[in-house]
């Protein structure tokens, strides 16, 4: 239920509006009711409800002064302005002021019964679903979002796990974690990955579990470090999603934990590829993949450093003029390659190939009906996995040259194409209301929540979140 509070320094007025409509059918509580703006502020810091109707005519503190302190609070509050003025410059002010409806007395049921259905739906879209409730606590950072974000951890029956630590697990694939006889909150973030947080003393316990057998249809499994504050829980859930990905680099399904890696080496091995690259040495340039390899097949790199070596390479060729694709997250490496072998592999004949340039090819008018092609292709198909490779093995051109043709004739990487079609229609689902966060991170194909709002938040300044509400 809605929660309402009424608001009118004459009581009989505030009895004939609650008695006028069945509030319970239309999906509202009348919580409260206050004869004078003061009260009123008082009762919304208490009872927190989600509408408020109130008079602006009141002694002490008319109705616009309630709305402009109510916006104030730490919790979001709709307001609906009754009055027995029927004056436009009410009217205008209130609206102004960010009230969503402004009804005459005396009341109408019908006009009361259609500014709780506009209500309704906007409350219904704002808030998060029970399952999205944690995603959405850690994703929107606000001094309300974190008093509700500790009210759901104390509410799981954690115990004290501001001491004792709260462990952030991440599994990969379409399977879920047992937890036999333990508490845990569960975050879906993605079409095949879900987070959850679980006590620190049955961390674990629970691990050893879970690597013998790994569970059904799970790729991998992270397990964090315990955190003990709240400001720790999403880059320990960050953390723990790449170690469920480690799959990548070890070809096994498992269960991951932290363990020390090997970066001065690969920082080392970075810095003679970029010199190797700059002087077009094959040999140096082959010298420092297979120090790469001989990291990665000890195991002793991660999946970050695979998508590091990756697109730190991508930028030393862009310093000879070569124009492959950079990618934006690890899980795109993922989906193009089997494994870091197989991507080493590949980046390796990658600079090969540029170390030894062709002319650029002239764009004769068949090619450039070719690129057309390419372009509508990818403006159909922008909701799912597109690579320069696969483009290449369809449309039968070089991967390089097509990158290159888009930067001349888009003005930007197919990366970066794809990425403004996708934000673009994520606003046009953003604005209807109906689809969750996740559903709609999903529709436009991103499988990763946290990714699709960051991005979102990067290319409009706003998160998901804050755009939608500013549509309603």
């Amino acid at each position: 239920m809605h929660k309402v509070l009424l608001v009118d320094d004459e009581s009989w007025v505030v009895e004939s509006l609650k008695d006028l409509v069945d509030w319970e059918r239309h999906g509202f509580e009348v919580v409260g009711q206050a004869y004078k703006g003061a009260d009123a502020l008082t009762l919304m810091k208490a009872l927190k409800p989600d509408v408020v109707f109130t008079d602006i005519r009141m002694p002490e503190m008319n109705g616009l002064e309630l709305i402009q302190r109510g916006r104030s609070l730490d919790h979001p509050v709709q307001f609906v302005v009754v009055s027995g003025y029927a004056e436009f410059a009410y009217a205008q002010k209130a609206i102004a002021y960010g009230a969503v409806a402004y009804c005459l007395k005396p009341f109408d049921e019908t006009e009361i019964t259609g500014v709780l259905a506009k209500l309704d739906k906007l409350l219904t879209a704002a808030r998060p679903a029970p399952a999205s409730a944690l995603l959405y606590y850690l994703e929107e950072p606000s001094d309300a979002n974190r008093l509700r974000l500790l009210a759901e951890l104390d509410g799981k029956g954690f115990g004290d796990w501001r001491a004792d630590g709260l462990v952030p697990v991440v599994a990969v694939g379409a399977g879920d974690l047992p937890m036999p006889g333990a508490k845990a909150a569960r975050l879906k973030t993605g079409a095949s990955k879900t987070a959850y947080l679980l006590p620190a003393a049955r961390a674990d316990e629970l691990a050893s579990a879970w690597r013998e057998p790994v569970p059904l249809g799970l790729s991998g499994i992270g397990v964090g470090g315990p955190v003990r504050d709240l400001s720790e829980i999403r880059a320990g859930i960050d953390a723990a999603d790449a170690l469920a990905h480690q799959f990548f680099v070890t070809r096994e399904c498992g269960v991951y934990a932290a363990q020390p890696f090997r970066q001065d080496e690969l920082n080392r091995l970075m810095a003679d590829m970029s010199r190797a690259i700059a002087a077009q040495s094959a040999g140096a340039v082959q010298a420092a993949f297979k120090g790469i390899v001989e990291l990665f097949a000890v195991r002793s790199l991660s999946v970050l450093h695979a998508f590091q070596v990756y697109n730190m390479t991508v930028a030393f060729l862009f310093k000879l003029g070569q124009t492959e694709e950079t990618l934006y997250s690890y899980e795109q490496l993922i989906q193009s390659y089997r494994d870091v072998f197989d991507m080493l592999s590949a980046l390796e004949a990658l600079v090969a190939r540029d170390l030894t340039p062709v002319a650029d090819p002239q764009l004769p008018e068949s090619k450039n009906r070719n690129f057309n092609g390419i372009l509508q292709y990818v403006t159909q198909h922008f909701r799912e996995e597109l690579s320069l490779q696969s483009l290449s093995e369809q449309f039968y051109m070089n991967p390089s040259y097509i990158s290159q043709l888009f930067r001349k004739e888009v003005g930007e990487t197919l990366t970066g194409y794809v990425a403004r079609l996708r934000i673009e229609h994520a606003r046009e689902l953003l604005g209807g209301g109906e689809l969750t966060m996740q559903e709609i991170a999903e529709r436009i194909g991103y499988q990763d929540y946290f990714y699709f709002t960051r991005l979102f938040k990067k290319m409009t300044g706003k998160t998901p979140t804050q755009y939608r509400s500013e549509r309603q």
